[in-house]
């Protein structure tokens, strides 16, 4: 392989003079041969560069370049967008927008992101470096937006493992057993936003695999000691699709097929909870062969070859106790729980409305605070 274009021109020219001599040619036809002969090889050249370009575009991951100028370092950015399909790998881990999946007149922009939803991005890119950290964008965004984004949130992108796919529903759900579902039985949903953020977090698993994560988490130990083939319980009783890991191959691929061909059948638009945790819950009590009887709570790796892990890998504060993140006296009775967690949830359908203030001892922003440091105190008071 050659490192460089000039080395691409010597090694061709030296062979090309090897030949000729060999051949004893007149001049004129050695000087004809030759010129064709650097034609060829101009255009080789061309060809060879412009692959490799067009590699480097399509690199998921790509560091800072650090470079000098004027003799001052400075740091440039890859350009956070895929422009190919993503590939299936367990180091996925998606994060997936769908605030406009079905509002056709919204025009082009850039890619909002929350502080918290930063946060979650940031905490689980740093602890995960080998992993390829994904926002899967179903809104569009326009052509430069990666320079705005750029400007908003160089923190997320100087991890350089952090990308970008903006699709669109149909691309997502094409080619999965819920496919149909876009005949009108989506966007008649009472929760679209909602039930459009099931279906592609499962369809995403069941094409590329990996692991899947809500928004509103933040990351506080390395996704590799869990495992593979994973869900959490969020009660004893009910697990919860916030937070899921699938093979693309083996049994967790069969799970998620199976899971996704029952929804097909099962979509209800009318139950917010339906298509996700009530979903995810039922099929891994059929795929398991499950007794109705038995709990969550203490399950861990199944026969069938999945693992469910306990309430406190996940979700160690229950929806119902979301204010307990808000409660300045609480940090104490939270820091007690965490010992075996590996992701927090924080339910934002519950606290999207919640302040935390920066420095203060709500239990949420001390968490923020140790984990993604730089998004927390960015920009402001609060959080």
């Amino acid at each position: 392989m050659f490192k460089t274009t000039s080395d691409f021109y010597s090694a061709m020219n030296r062979s090309c003079f090897t030949h000729l001599k060999s051949k004893g040619l007149s001049s004129v036809k050695k000087w004809l041969v030759l010129i064709l002969f650097l034609v060829a090889v101009s255009l080789a050249a061309y060809y060879y560069t412009v692959q490799l370009e067009q590699s480097r575009k399509l690199a998921i991951i790509e560091r800072p370049i650090i470079g000098n100028k004027e003799r001052k370092a400075r740091t440039t950015y890859a350009v956070p967008f895929i422009f190919r399909p993503i590939t299936p790998s367990p180091f996925n881990v998606f994060f997936v927008e769908t605030s406009c999946a079905f509002q056709s007149s919204v025009k082009p922009g850039f890619l909002q992101l929350s502080k918290r939803q930063a946060c979650a991005i940031y905490s689980t890119a740093v602890l995960n470096p080998k992993h390829r950290i994904i926002i899967v964008h179903t809104c569009p965004l326009i052509k430069d937006y990666s320079q705005r984004w750029k400007e908003d949130w160089p923190e997320l992108l100087s991890l350089g493992n952090v990308g970008v796919v903006e699709a669109k529903i149909p691309w997502l759900l094409s080619e999965t057993p819920v496919a149909s579902l876009l005949d009108g039985r989506l966007n008649r949903s009472a929760y679209p936003v909602e039930h459009t953020s099931d279906l592609v977090r499962f369809a995403v698993l069941y094409k590329y695999g990996g692991t899947y994560l809500d928004t509103d988490i933040i990351s506080i130990r390395p996704l590799d000691d869990l495992g593979h083939n994973y869900i959490g319980a969020q009660e004893d009783k009910v697990l919860a699709s916030g937070i899921m890991n699938i093979n693309p191959t083996d049994v967790g691929h069969q799970f998620i097929e199976e899971a996704l061909s029952a929804l097909k059948f099962s979509f209800n638009g009318s139950v917010w909870a339906a298509n996700g945790p009530q979903l995810i819950t039922r099929q891994l009590r059929k795929f398991c062969k499950l007794d109705p009887k038995e709990t969550f709570d203490k399950m861990g790796k199944l026969d069938c070859g999945l693992t469910v892990h306990p309430p406190n890998t996940f979700y160690p504060i229950p929806y119902w106790e979301w204010e307990e993140f808000f409660d300045e006296t609480a940090w104490p009775r939270i820091k007690d729980q965490l010992n075996n967690t590996y992701i927090l949830h924080f339910w934002n359908k519950l606290t999207k409305d919640s302040v935390i203030y920066v420095g203060s001892q709500q239990p949420y922003g001390i968490i923020a605070a140790n984990y993604c440091s730089p998004i927390y105190y960015k920009n402001g008071d609060e959080f």
